[in-house]
């Protein structure tokens, strides 16, 4: 095969296969900036997160529910610019769990939710 095809099929072939891990994890990221909120929805949960900055510092709060009787967890994480990373996990068809998490000294994290 020549090597112009050759590139264009291993690049469709990893557009393929990252659509798929995306699917397969039912996962949904945010690197945001404050301030900003989302509301994300996928099967088997839903969360609402806000992003608020405050005298340097990033503040994520909100919440995440488990809404499917599949014996998983929701999870929400929030990996910050720097630091360590936080999970706030939901477990039970209709459990939800609140979370508030401050960092400081930065203005972006990057929030996902999952299930696990």
């Amino acid at each position: 095969m020549p090597k112009l095809p050759q590139a264009l099929a291993a690049a469709a072939f990893s557009c393929v296969l990252a659509a798929g891990l995306v699917v397969a994890t039912g996962a949904t990221a945010s690197a945001d900036r404050c301030p900003s909120s989302r509301s994300p929805r996928i099967n088997g949960a839903k969360a609402h997160w806000t992003l608020a900055c405050d005298m340097g510092d990033v503040k994520v709060y909100g919440w995440v529910d488990d809404t499917s009787v599949d014996g998983k967890c929701a999870v929400v994480r929030i990996r910050p610019a720097a630091g360590r990373t936080r999970e706030f996990e939901a477990c039970g068809f209709g459990t939800r769990e609140t979370f508030s998490v401050t960092f400081d000294e930065q203005n972006v994290a990057e929030v996902t939710l999952r299930l696990r």
